[in-house]
């Protein structure tokens, strides 16, 4: 007859369980997300804060002239 093996238990080949991927992939989702508005901000921070400057001094600029330009053209100068 045949051997009886000895059953062990913890140990051996461990059964396969199907993965839950669809909670993984709404947190992959999730995160993508939240790297894309993060992204989009940054980007959006650095172009106002490169154009700052030249803006401050263009508007300046326009809004002296709005001011003082009216003196020139009825009056004939300061």
């Amino acid at each position: 007859m045949a051997e009886e093996q000895e059953v062990v238990y913890g140990q051996g080949i461990p059964k396969v369980i199907d993965p839950r991927s669809q909670s993984f992939q709404d947190v992959v989702e999730d995160i993508k997300y939240k790297a894309q508005l993060l992204a989009r901000e940054t980007k959006l921070s650095s172009g106002v804060l490169a154009t700052v400057s030249m803006g401050f001094a263009i508007g300046f600029v326009l809004a002296v002239l709005l001011m003082i330009g009216p003196f020139f053209i009825f009056q004939g100068g300061l």
